[in-house]
């Protein structure tokens, strides 16, 4: 029987759709598909500071300043993420799983780098606190009120597994009513903020952000694409993406840094 390529389309939406399931720091960001429709492979994130003052004036007064607003632009390179596979006829013919297990394995593995890219533009919060000994309820607690946010809906903490054991032995987290969980990786709250745990958070590292702090730009959702070698049976597929990942908000973001003796 002859050997058909299987459908760019189908492989295109398995590989797809197991990403986007693996992909729980998605629900952490906003993705942002402005750049699928405009031309060019950069992107400008300008970060905005207002500096203003609020005057107590009488009758026909007029204000003696007013505000203004500066930006910082920093330009951003639009990067193609890709991932490739090959298989012998011979390999499916002796298992046919092959295929499954690769696009599942190429899933992961372009979940993996965009999670990687994630906490690599997290680390860049300007905004930090220093705590000593070790991370606790109160500290966290201050770190909030620094931040200033008048609505905390949206806003989570991000840590380690040694920050996220300085937590869970504080007593005043213990002593503690835990909301719903509302993240994967989620395993606790503090003061009604979640508490998320990754191992790609750094040791003594503790942030405080919220979904829109980080953008990925998606300038090609992915696409697949196939070769083969007739004579040798061998057969290569690639998938790719193309975006950029950006700080874009760190206005309500706090990066605690914890010194132990």
């Amino acid at each position: 029987m002859a050997h058909t390529l299987y459908e760019n389309f189908v492989l295109e939406n398995q590989i797809s759709d197991l990403l986007n399931t693996k992909l729980d720091v998605m629900n952490l960001m906003v993705v942002d598909n402005s750049l699928a429709t405009s031309a060019g492979l950069k992107k400008v994130i300008n970060k905005y500071t207002y500096n203003g003052k609020v005057e107590k004036l009488g009758k026909g007064a007029k204000n003696s300043s007013t505000g203004t607003v500066a930006f910082t632009p920093k330009e951003y390179t639009v990067n193609r993420y890709q991932q490739t596979f090959k298989y012998n006829d011979m390999d499916v013919l002796q298992d046919d799983m092959v295929i499954d297990v690769a696009t599942k394995g190429a899933a992961q593995v372009m979940a993996n780098d965009i999670k990687t890219q994630y906490f690599a533009e997290i680390a860049n919060i300007s905004n930090t606190k220093e705590v000593e000994g070790a991370l606790t309820y109160e500290a966290v607690v201050d770190a909030l009120a620094e931040i200033g946010c008048e609505a905390e809906e949206g806003t989570f903490l991000l840590m380690g597994s040694d920050c996220k054991a300085d937590i869970r032995k504080d007593a005043d987290y213990k002593a503690a009513r835990q909301g719903e969980i509302l993240f994967s990786g989620q395993f606790g709250s503090v003061a009604g903020v979640p508490c998320l745990f990754s191992k790609l958070v750094p040791a003594n590292t503790c942030y405080i952000t919220n979904k829109e702090a980080v953008k990925f730009f998606v300038k090609n959702a992915g696409s697949i694409e196939q070769d083969r070698d007739i004579e040798t049976k061998d057969n290569t597929v690639v998938y790719e993406r193309h975006g950029v990942m950006a700080l874009v908000d760190e206005t309500k973001s706090v990066k605690i840094s914890v010194s132990r003796a």
